[in-house]
């Protein structure tokens, strides 16, 4: 029956693109890869992103919707230089690997604003549980960030910005239903009047899921899963020169997430709550000073039972203020500097082990020089000194230049710097494995990149080679049951990409990374091993059809290649293939029906070992605007 209706799907899709008469494309103009977007995370102030000397993608509210993404991670796939590690689906915990580095060596932020959990182990927060409801755009900016946001962005920075409203007052409905007994509901609105835009949203996913522990090892049972997303955000203008701006999130969710040894289909549930508030201020001050002000807190709390009895809980609170200052002289320099204070507190408590309320905070001060000396060229100079309470300083620097070539659409750009991730507050001070005495990771590297347009800006190739070493790495100790600074790890690679825009109703995307991330410390057994759970080869392709001006079609193949789950590289994990096929259609302007298929050859795999994976899933539903 799976296969009948896998030949039915993949015939129908071939025959809406190949059956289109000749006509149908006649007088329209050709395609082209657009370069005019702006970036803002790369430099904490906006700029064209043709220009910026990072390796930077962006992805949209419309890339989403086409390829009915629903979670910021699987959006993440699909971004060149990230590998995902993930404990099952729906929500299940993940690690993001940007360029072989740790998880905990990439800073993730919603509005500007970082977000964490203190009391992790690694002092990261899961984001399985972020929908992209009221999303506007995802940045991704890769390499060493340290400069401009001190602690973890040694392998990049991700920033989530919510949607601005615009236009007149809008509210829109939307249902989902399918596969694994998967329900999702979402409404919001939106809208701008002179001075205030405003956005908010809702959504809600209720699923059975599969089994966390996988089924082939005999766990039969579906696990559910439900999660709660609200998000707003409001602006406004005060008179011409300032503008405040306030963004919440808050997310809750309910998991099954198996547990116990040997992993198995034990009642062990996960009850999560995050929060996330953001505010600024940008004002102003002369014509070639402006200054702005943030403020943001982020709340988590984790809770465990097994089998209904108290399994442990986790509270933790990251609290921020930053107050930023952009000098513009003339047109060809811009001066940024600042003060960033950040607190970390948390504490937890299981049958195990706990940490008591505990305390930290980081002063910094930063910045930054970009020099336009003549058209097309930018040199980038900057340096951050950070104070932490524990273990005292770190500085950071970068160097980075950038030069575009607008007669013939050639980009090419190089940067060097320096990072640190400081160690987490369960890694200081917690009873049974924590150790007061760790030292900060430190990072250099460097990358080389260059991009071109071809045939009239319809073709997009770009290529980028980066290397980064780490020292101090945070490892586990099996002997002594602590935490440690266990040594050195190298990664090193290439990230290359394709857009290729020929005609309106035609587009392709396409990456590929190599990444080689190993072991780099003499002292240990498996110096020269690769880290677990990072592909050397990983890559997707993507292919949108708008065969007519209301039907989108869109088929998203992934590929991850093999890679080891033993530190000694003895176990080893299959590669795999993912299809996904997207469909939207708008039936009048305020009503649009969509669908998608995941895992569309009904695949087999695993993201981690023994984790379950579901296999092919078939979803629709409906979105109202009023």
């Amino acid at each position: 029956m799976k296969k009948s209706l896998l030949c039915i799907i993949l015939l129908l899709f071939v025959c809406t693109v190949t059956a289109l008469p000749v006509s149908a494309f006649a007088g329209e103009e050709s395609g082209t890869v657009t370069m005019e977007e702006t970036v803002v995370t790369a430099s904490r102030l906006e700029e064209p992103l043709k220009y910026s000397p990072d390796s930077v993608t962006v992805v949209t509210a419309e890339d989403i919707r086409e390829k009915g993404a629903q979670t910021v991670l699987d959006v993440l796939r699909d971004v060149p230089g990230i590998a995902v590690a993930q404990a099952g689906s729906f929500g299940s915990s993940a690690s993001i690997y940007v360029r072989g580095t740790q998880n905990a060596h990439t800073l993730i932020m919603i509005d500007g604003v970082r977000i964490g959990d203190s009391i992790a182990t690694d002092g990261k927060m899961s984001i399985g549980d972020i929908s992209t409801a009221n999303i506007e755009r995802i940045e991704i900016i890769r390499g060493a960030q340290s400069v401009l946001y001190g602690s973890d962005a040694i392998g990049g920075v991700i920033n989530i910005i919510t949607k601005k409203g615009q236009g007149e007052p809008r509210v829109y409905l939307s249902a989902e239903g399918g596969s694994f007994e998967t329900f999702r509901e979402e409404t919001g609105i939106s809208g701008s009047s002179d001075r205030i835009s405003y956005s908010a949203s809702v959504s809600r996913l209720d699923t059975r899921g599969v089994s966390k522990a996988d089924e082939d090892q005999g766990n039969p049972e579906e696990d559910y899963y439900h999660d709660t997303n609200i998000s707003a955000r409001i602006d406004a203008r005060l008179g011409e020169t300032a503008g405040i701006g306030l963004s919440v999130r808050h997310s809750e969710s309910n998991m099954d997430m198996d547990g116990g040894w040997p992993f198995a289909d034990d009642d062990e549930v996960q009850d999560t709550g995050i929060t996330t508030v953001s505010a600024k201020l940008d004002q102003d001050l002369l014509d070639c000073w402006q200054h702005v002000i943030k403020l943001g807190i982020t709340d988590t709390k984790r809770e465990y039972t097994m089998d209904g009895a108290f399994n442990g809980t986790y509270n933790g609170t990251v609290k921020l203020a930053s107050w930023q200052h952009n000098f513009f002289i003339w047109e060809i320099d811009t001066i940024t500097a600042g003060f960033d204070y950040q607190e970390e507190m948390g504490d937890s408590r299981d049958p195990y082990e706990h940490v008591s309320e505990k305390t930290v905070n980081t002063k910094s001060f930063f910045i930054q020089n970009k020099l336009t000396p003549f058209k097309g060229a930018s040199l980038t100079l900057g340096a951050r000194h950070d104070d932490h309470e524990t273990f005292g300083t770190e500085n950071t620097y970068k160097a980075a230049f950038a030069y575009r070539y607008e007669k013939t659409g050639t980009r090419v750009r190089a940067s060097y710097g320096t990072g640190f991730h400081a160690p987490s507050l369960y890694q200081l001070y917690s009873s049974s494995y924590g150790c007061p005495y760790l030292k900060p990771e430190e990072s250099k590297g460097y990358d080389i990149g260059v991009e071109q347009e071809l045939f009239g800006e319809k073709v997009l190739l770009s290529a980028t080679f980066f290397h980064i070493d780490i020292d101090n790495l945070i490892g586990w100790n099996w002997d002594t049951w602590k935490y440690y600074n266990a040594g050195k790890i190298e990664t090193r690679g290439w990230e290359t990409a394709l857009a290729f825009n020929p005609v309106e109703w035609l587009r392709i995307d396409a990456q590929y990374t190599y990444t080689a991330a190993t072991n780099n410390n003499p002292n240990d057994a498996n110096n020269g091993r690769d880290l677990i759970y990072r592909p050397r080869h990983a890559g997707s392709v993507s292919l949108n059809i708008k065969p007519a001006q209301k039907l989108n079609l869109n088929l998203d193949t992934r590929y991850v290649g093999k890679r080891y789950r033993a530190e000694d590289n003895s176990e080893e994990m299959p590669a795999y293939t993912l299809l996904t096929l997207a469909a939207s259609y708008e039936i009048t302007e305020r009503f649009e029906i969509f669908g998608r298929v995941e895992n569309l050859t009904d695949k087999k795999y695993q993201s981690i070992y023994e984790y379950g994976e579901p296999g092919i899933g078939f979803y629709g539903g409906f979105k109202a605007t009023f």
